[in-house]
């Protein structure tokens, strides 16, 4: 997904291992990338298989643990990333650590300078973290390609701070998170920088499982790790045109007016894109993949379209999807469940109905959830312009004195008194279980 993340740190709660790096040595870990007697290329820890079953964290780093993840992607290194090293290793996970090379979009790869200092400062990273015994790999960049991948002095630079990077560690395997499978990108990556020993694919539903075929036809022998994978990316929307809704031409890019799927959808999409995009090319070259975005999302063109989590720590049915994936089993109390968009109603209407309200006016909503873990559900339901944000870049927490009683399965509720663009959002919360589900229809005040 275009943009880095920024990196969060870590707190303190009875889901995390305390904060505190003293008890963490420092040694030697061998990891490699090859083909074991099969033919099949595999990834080993220390002469061990090891298959990436893991989550691109922006928050909650040390949680994929508790769902049998074992190895979590961090975008770049910051002030923080030592603890989250130190708790990952404690809770026997790996890091895929990112070192924040530039995008082309934003930097002058024919500044040598520039690049000479770019190169520097990551060899220090590299220096800084090499012996870390949670280290798996290093991950150069994400997505530095996506505005112009025939940037040949871009290319140059990753395949010299590869070698650079290789002949400082050893022992690690290097990698570049590539903004989907093209044919251009690949073969620059691998003409230029042959010192990468893995490819890294960010790609959102339906792309992941055809990722070996294209490997295969730009000729190319060489595995890779799908970095970042979900629900079909909001910038690809035109095969479902009917989640395309009218008003949508009055916004930038950054706030489209999209038809958002339940939480249970997306369940079901993460589910199937590990199924036939990561252990289903298992023998064709993946090494792993990490489920994006473990926490919840900061940035994007449609809030919540992707996150794994409320910003309370409630997770969706996704985590309990990747527990099956991970470990073979669901947890024995799972996330309520919304089955479809059509169980939750404004008006009688639902999302793709292009739904408009007049302003000051009132209306109904609806919807209909399941319960999994036999308890009580409570509903939290809240109305957010199309385009706020908080001041992390999160969902907004909502409009003041528009839910006329919160807390229930079907409410009114009384539309803003300005024009434009908003969604109605509803939380089904599982208190017990610290579990949620989550449903969404945009509207139209005018």
């Amino acid at each position: 997904m275009a943009g880095l993340l920024l990196l969060s740190g870590c707190k303190k709660d009875n889901w995390q291992i305390p904060i505190g790096s003293d008890a963490v040595p420092m040694e030697e870990v061998k990891v490699e990338v090859l083909k074991n007697s099969e033919g099949k290329w595999i990834l080993t820890v220390n002469g061990e298989p090891y298959f990436v079953n893991g989550a691109a964290t922006n928050r909650f780093h040390n949680d994929p643990a508790r769902f049998g993840g074992n190895t979590i992607r961090l975008y770049t290194t910051g002030t923080a990333v030592k603890d989250i090293m130190d708790n990952a290793y404690k809770s026997g996970m790996k890091v895929y650590l990112g070192v924040g090379m530039k995008a082309a979009s934003g930097f002058n790869y024919s500044d040598a300078a520039k690049v000479k200092e770019q190169k520097e400062n990551i060899l220090a990273m590299v220096n800084r973290y090499k012996k870390h015994p949670a280290l798996l790999c290093w991950s150069l960049g994400n997505e530095i390609e996506a505005s112009n991948d025939t940037n040949i002095d871009m290319w140059k630079a990753v395949g010299d701070l590869a070698a650079a990077v290789k002949a400082e560690d050893p022992n690690h395997p290097i990698t570049l998170a590539l903004a989907g499978s093209g044919d251009t990108r690949m073969k620059n990556l691998v003409k230029y920088a042959p010192d990468v020993d893995f490819l890294s694919v960010n790609a959102y539903y339906p792309l992941p499982k055809s990722i070996p075929d294209n490997i295969s036809k730009a000729g190319l022998d060489i595995p890779y790790m799908l970095t970042e994978f979900g629900p079909r990316g909001t910038w690809s929307m035109s095969p479902e045109p009917e989640r395309i809704l009218p008003w949508g031409d009055n916004f930038s890019e950054s706030s489209k007016a999209l038809v958002e799927e339940t939480s249970t959808e997306k369940e079901a999409i993460y589910l199937n894109i590990w199924e036939e995009g990561v252990t289903g090319n298992a023998d064709r070259g993946c090494l792993g993949g990490f489920i994006f975005v473990w926490g919840y999302q900061t940035h994007g063109e449609v809030l919540n379209w992707y996150g794994t989590h409320t910003k309370d720590r409630y997770s969706f049915g996704c985590c309990d999807a990747m527990q099956k994936c991970w470990t073979g089993e669901y947890p024995a109390n799972r996330a309520p469940r919304i089955e479809s968009r059509k169980d939750m109603t404004l008006n009688g209407k639902v999302a793709e109905d292009a739904i408009r309200l007049a302003p000051g006016s009132k209306n109904s909503a609806k919807v209909k959830a399941v319960s999994q873990s036999g308890t009580t559900v409570k509903y939290h339901w809240f109305i957010f312009k199309e385009g706020d944000k908080e001041s992390d870049g999160s969902i907004p927490n909502g409009i003041a004195d528009l839910i006329e009683k919160d807390g229930l399965a079907e409410i009114s509720f009384k539309a803003p008194a300005s024009t434009g663009a908003y969604r109605l959002y509803v939380y089904v919360l599982d208190d017990v279980n610290k579990k949620a589900a989550s449903a969404c229809i945009p509207f139209y005040v005018e």
